[in-house]
């Protein structure tokens, strides 16, 4: 026999999963759902661009940013003032304490006009983001009669962007905010340092302070922060900068080398880290915050403060200190930041791995990533965010972490950092602030291109939106992607989900045609603007190979990608996990050799080949010489395959890129000897 309460919680899981279905079939085509709707009887016909936008007396000047985010988006719209609404008209009104929650917004859609109305210029924008979904839903012809009240469960809902190790011009940057604003997400955190695998160093900023610390393959001018914080504040996003020490620090010791821990720095800078307990180290942080924090206007600044790994230094005396020292040197700066610039401080989890006895500031707030101790930290009286590694971390390229979009929507909330006894809150504990969703560039400079990181991320920036705001308008997965995919298809302006090589008809992007004679070093250049083609596509040689050089054949290639004729890959292959008790066999030399394809990875490299970490595949097909042969390389979202004459040879699972710089070799002495029949590069996947 049930007891009283199993009997409760098990009527709240059927209301809970029945009202779900209910409010599945009735949920408005948005994303996130709102928080309330009340349907009236039919649609209005309607023109958003051609209608008046109508804002409350007075209020123009408060809003000029929220109007020229608006003007991105429809640009032939007009505003006026007036107190009322008339017909034909969009009213936004700023109607202070209209909401107790200052995200929070309603809009009422009537026959003849439609009425917003919020507290903050916001929620104003969040309303017009729901309003646009659901007209551009309707293929720009309509919208339900009803009202919408809606307003965000979490106060904090983030994202996180790595520019550290890959560099985002400006306008990408921008295309990132363009779709946070639209999916409500409001906590843009800009990690603006970093090393790729340890060898590559980045800082992403301007100093005159320090003139040559900034990365010379990119970094942001003063003036570019202020219009990226502008455009990312008319669209209720607040930018959270982030400049992270004592780990992650390459770009600093690679810069003045006697600031690095010479006990976790042993062959080089491959480790990078700052010494805690040498003032220089400490003073340089202090100038160089000083410098950066004055150009920020968020409340808080990011120190990092993660993966100090003091394990690496062998004298036991020597690492207590040094662990010690790391989690004085979080208080110290909080309390810097305070006192000098007025601001709080932020740090990532993970200092409780270490030993010691200091305990961070309870005015610090905690991204928690690596640690799971939510009820712990809620108890202790801590301010967190739920930034969890085991939910919310991709990174592109990596065969580890990775969001699982469905589990995700269906079995996660902010409210659960692991599945683990102490690592979920239950509703109205204190201190949690909300969640956010990372992108971490591991690869660096030459890993997924910002077109095939936004394709992999925008599907589960969608998903997050709606966890983070906080209202589960589906019941399942299933019933949220047709939603989640037509908002993902309806934004507006973002041009970084369209990849770069655009077709020049139908899905040709470049063709060459007539019997070329190549000889070594014979190349020919396309002439495209754009190297690199992203999946999906389908790259098509047909040639006669006349002599084997007994070296490497380019085919094709690019500063970023090769396809080779010909390739020898030479690896050390491990050897399968040992049954328990025995020994792990050594591994064992491979070589293979046939047509292949090359990526550039980590750090560029005279050549994709040369780069540090190149992913190379290898297919099981030697193209026979004197003999007319079409070879057909397919790429796809995480495979590319080999097809000869039609014929499949061969998938691989890696996700390539399609070079479109030049047909042979240009620099190295190993191009395509032979005749080239016909080339056909296609934007497409075509099997």
């Amino acid at each position: 026999m049930k007891s009283k309460n199993g009997l409760i919680a098990e009527l709240f899981l059927l209301f809970a999963v029945f009202g779900g279905l209910v409010q599945a079939a009735e949920t408005l085509p948005v994303v996130p759902a709102v928080t309330q709707w009340k349907p009236a009887d039919g649609r209005m016909s309607i023109d958003l661009k051609k209608w008046a936008w109508v804002l409350k007396s007075g209020t123009t000047h408060q809003l000029k940013p929220l109007i020229s985010a608006l003007k991105e988006d429809l640009p032939a719209v007009v505003f006026s003032e007036s107190n009322s609404s008339a017909e034909n008209t969009v009213s936004l009104r700023l109607k202070k304490e209209s909401h107790a929650n200052p995200e929070g917004y309603s809009i009422e859609i009537l026959s003849d006009r439609v009425k917003i109305e919020a507290s903050t210029s916001a929620g104003l924008y969040y309303a017009t983001r729901t309003l646009l979904q659901l007209w551009m839903a309707s293929g720009e012809k309509s919208l339900p009669k009803g009202t919408i009240v809606d307003a965000p469960k979490y106060g904090e809902r983030g994202m996180l962007i790595d520019v550290g190790r890959k560099f985002a011009s400006v306008e990408t940057i921008k295309d990132w905010l363009r779709l946070m604003g639209w999916f409500k997400i409001n906590t843009f955190h800009f990690h603006l340092n970093d090393n790729a695998k340890g060898y590559y160093p980045g800082y992403r900023l301007e100093s005159k302070k320090f003139p040559g610390l900034s990365s010379k393959d990119g970094f942001y001018t003063w003036k570019q922060i202020r219009e990226l914080q502008d455009f990312a504040e008319a669209r209720g996003i607040t930018i959270l900068p982030e400049i992270d020490a004592p780990g992650h620090s390459l770009a600093f010791t690679a810069y003045r080398p006697k600031l690095a821990q010479p006990e976790l720095n042993r062959g080089g800078f491959g480790l990078a880290y700052l010494d805690v307990e040498n003032p220089e180290a400490v003073k340089f942080m202090e100038e160089l915050l000083d410098e950066v924090v004055p150009h920020f206007d968020s409340k808080e600044i990011h120190i990092g403060t993660d993966e100090y790994r003091i394990g690496l230094i062998r004298d036991k005396a020597k690492r207590l200190k040094a662990a010690e020292g790391f989690r004085k040197w979080i208080n110290h700066f909080a309390r810097y930041l305070a006192k000098k610039h007025g601001k709080k401080t932020r740090i990532w989890s993970g200092y409780e791995h270490l030993p010691g006895t200091t305990q961070p500031d309870k005015n610090i707030t905690i991204d928690m990533w690596e640690t799971s101790d939510a009820k712990a930290k809620s108890a202790s009286g801590y301010h967190f965010v739920n930034s969890s590694h085991f939910f919310t971390y991709i990174v592109p390229g990596a065969p580890y972490y990775g969001v699982n979009n469905k589990r995700i929507y269906e079995r996660w909330t902010p409210l659960i950092f692991a599945n683990k006894k102490g690592a979920i809150l239950d509703d109205g504990d204190p201190g949690l602030l909300g969640g956010k969703f990372h992108i971490w560039n591991d690869f660096g400079p030459t890993g997924y291109s910002w077109n095939e990181i936004a394709r992999l991320a925008a599907p589960s920036m969608a998903t997050f939106s709606e966890k983070f705001w906080g209202t589960k308008g589906s019941a399942n997965y299933v019933a949220f992607k047709p939603r989640a995919d037509l908002a993902l298809k309806n934004v507006p302006v973002v041009t970084m989900l369209t990849r770069n090589a655009q077709p020049k008809e139908g899905a040709l992007v470049w063709e060459f045609k007539g019997d070329k004679e190549c000889i070594v070093n014979t190349f020919v250049e396309t002439q495209l603007k754009n190297k690199n083609l992203e999946w999906p596509w389908t790259a098509s040689f047909t040639i006669t190979r006349k002599h084997d050089l007994t070296g490497d054949e380019v085919l094709m290639g690019s500063d970023l990608a090769t396809l080779y004729l010909d390739l020898t890959h030479t690896y050390m292959k491990r050897a399968p996990r040992p049954k328990k008790g025995q020994k792990r066999k050594p591994p064992t030399k491979v070589v293979d050799r046939g047509v292949g394809c090359v990526r550039a990875n980590q750090a560029p490299g005279y050549d994709p080949i040369t780069s540090f970490n190149p992913d190379i595949i290898v297919f099981n097909y030697k193209v026979p010489l004197n003999k007319k042969v079409t070879l057909t390389f397919v790429g796809e979202e995480r495979k590319t395959t080999l097809y000869v004459d039609g014929k499949k040879v061969q998938t691989i699972r890696k996700q390539m890129l399609c070079p479109l710089g030049r047909v042979g070799a240009q620099k190295l002495p190993n191009g395509f000897h032979g005749t080239i029949h016909h080339i056909k590069i296609l934007a497409e996947a075509v099997k």
